[in-house]
């Protein structure tokens, strides 16, 4: 995205903030005092700067790509050990068939 574009892009989402927060503010169900309390509490979460908000976000996803990647290890463990128990299971069972199929010792 282009500087133009990414400046354009930002300008929009501080525009619609800021109307959705007006419209919000007039058409909620709370009391004025309670309505600035809940604003106050929200202005306080609210990142500084983009700055802020691409450090959390990093944040978060790296915690969801450490998420995965302990998912993803975690599968590939259990498909190994699964595997290897198919190993014994086929081995076993080649032995079974080798002894089923055999002719008796008399006739070789």
């Amino acid at each position: 995205m282009s500087g133009k574009g990414a400046g354009a892009f930002l300008g929009g989402v501080l525009l619609g903030t800021a109307i959705g927060s007006i419209l919000g503010i007039l058409l909620a169900p709370n009391s004025g005092k309670e309505t600035r309390r809940l604003l106050r509490q929200q202005l306080k979460e609210t990142p500084n700067s983009p700055e802020d908000a691409s450090q959390n976000a990093r944040a978060e996803i790296e915690k969801l790509v450490e998420s995965a990647r302990k998912s993803l290890d975690e599968t590939i463990e259990k498909l190994n050990e699964n595997i290897e128990a198919n190993r014994s299971n086929h081995t076993s069972l080649e032995n079974n068939i080798e002894v089923a199929v055999a002719p008796p010792a008399s006739e070789v």
